[in-house]
């Protein structure tokens, strides 16, 4: 836009000068043409001095005399015309053809001379008549060569005025462009300075690791650094996931080796432990106060053990048996398995994914888990009762780049603290009271959707509810 501007002020600035300059030209002709005619006027002047200085100089009529009479006649003639033919305005017209009237009369009067006899008292005549013409011519001459004059002054004056103009026109635009000039390499250096800055400050964070950082630059939408901005945090934002999906892929894997090697150490103190408590239990010798606490014993046992089945079971995950399905069916199953319990817990569930989605090459049964740990969650969430909403849609994966089928369950619960969302796809996170949970859930559906390439993203505000969105690639 400056350059723009800055480009209109000089362009602007160039039309008016030629206007000008054209108007200037035009006067100087005008001017040059008033100074042509004021020469002619001159020449007549001088020629019709000479012929009457010829008259009275020469007494004796010699052909000699006649001659050079003759010629400046011509001369003054000529001066006439050219006089006559530059004038179009119809005051000097009628000044100019009275001064024709008059030449004409002097040249008769100077044709009788030359041919007049020798009576010295007609040739006096002759010459003074002649004389007083001559006078006569000399003296219109003169008076139109002063009014000439004025004219060719006025004229002058205004032609100076012109280029004084054009002058005055040229520095404005040389002044004005060069302010603004300065203007838009200043606000351009500055602005340019300050984004670039703020990317640099982006740059250097992420560096130490701070891959939550954002830039803000409050461009114009669609503009160049607005543009960049939004790519550098789309470049972020990938990153960051990236190394949540390593670092919980490495999690997974260490808790994946270590659950193994702890469940058969305890697995089997666990069944002894087991079995004893059931002989203990069948025998009739043990107070029935006792076996309150052996009944005790068995149950948490049998939990430890249920806990310890879901630690190899997560250990021992196999590679998923891909089959091409529709996600809408897989959650209409899913929800057959929890309707029961939604309605228990007085959840209103509502489901919307339309016909004509891509389908998804998965593992139904697994799937289903991951939808069931998924939903089992939002009904804890929601203790005095709520709803809970599942969509499907069709969407470009901005990180992967490719097509994918997202699936957003949104619930209307107690939300998640931040500080909790980076920690609970953990394994053993949880937070429910004691007793009600392993932790393990998130972890293995979180684990089932990257083996099918996908992964889970959520998002979530306390007292308002979150969001889970399961993305899988089409």
């Amino acid at each position: 836009m400056g350059f723009g501007l800055l480009l209109s002020i000089f362009l602007m600035g160039s039309v008016i000068a030629v206007l000008y300059i054209t108007r200037t030209t035009h006067r100087m002709d005008k001017l040059i043409l008033l100074h042509q005619v004021e020469i002619l006027r001159e020449d007549l002047i001088i020629h019709v001095q000479q012929v009457q200085a010829n008259i009275f100089r020469h007494k004796t009529r010699t052909g000699g005399y006649t001659d050079v009479l003759i010629a400046h006649v011509q001369e003054m003639d000529k001066a006439m015309d050219a006089c006559v033919g530059c004038h179009h305005t119809p005051e000097l017209t009628q000044g100019l053809m009275g001064m024709r009237d008059i030449a004409n009369d002097y040249k008769t009067a100077i044709s009788r001379l030359v041919t007049a006899s020798a009576n010295p008292r007609r040739i006096a005549e002759f010459e003074r008549r002649t004389h007083d013409l001559g006078q006569e011519l000399i003296t219109m001459t003169q008076g139109m060569a002063f009014t000439a004059n004025v004219r060719l002054q006025q004229k002058t004056q205004e032609t100076m005025a012109s280029i004084r103009e054009v002058r005055g026109v040229l520095y404005m635009t040389l002044l004005f462009g060069f302010l603004l000039a300065l203007v838009i390499a200043f606000v351009l250096a500055r602005s340019l300075d300050l984004r670039l800055r703020k990317l640099l400050e982006a740059t250097r964070r992420i560096a130490r690791g701070d891959l939550q950082h954002r830039v803000e630059i409050d461009d114009a939408q669609g503009s160049e650094f607005e543009e960049l901005a939004a790519s550098f945090n789309a470049m972020t934002q990938n990153l960051h996931t990236s190394q949540r999906q390593l670092v919980q892929s490495a999690k997974l894997a260490a808790i994946g080796e270590l659950a193994t090697n702890i469940a058969y150490e305890v697995n089997n103190p666990l069944t002894g432990v087991l079995g004893y408590t059931g002989l203990l239990l069948k025998s009739d010798d043990i107070p029935a106060d006792k076996k309150e606490h052996l009944k005790t014993i068995e149950r948490e046992t049998l939990r430890a053990r249920e806990i310890l089945k879901n630690l190899l079971d997560f250990a021992r995950r196999k590679p998923p048996r891909l089959v091409r399905a529709d996600i809408a069916d897989i959650i209409q199953d899913t929800l057959a398995l929890i309707r029961g319990q939604a309605k228990m817990t007085n959840v209103e569930i509502s489901t919307t994914c339309p016909s004509g989605l891509p389908p998804v090459s998965v593992d139904a049964d697994e799937m289903k888990q991951v939808f069931v740990n998924l939903i089992n969650n939002a009904l804890f969430a929601m203790p005095q009762g709520g709803s809970l909403s599942i969509r499907c849609r069709q969407d470009k994966d901005g990180i992967m780049g490719r097509d994918a089928v997202v699936v957003e369950l949104t619930d209307t619960g107690i939300g998640i603290p931040e500080a909790h969302l980076d920690k609970i796809f953990d394994p053993f996170f949880t937070t429910r009271t004691d007793g009600e949970g392993t932790g393990l859930g998130l972890s293995i559906s979180y684990m089932v959707v990257h083996n099918h390439n996908g992964r889970i993203e959520v998002r979530s505000a306390v007292n308002k509810g979150s969001t889970f969105t399961v993305i899988l690639p089409a």
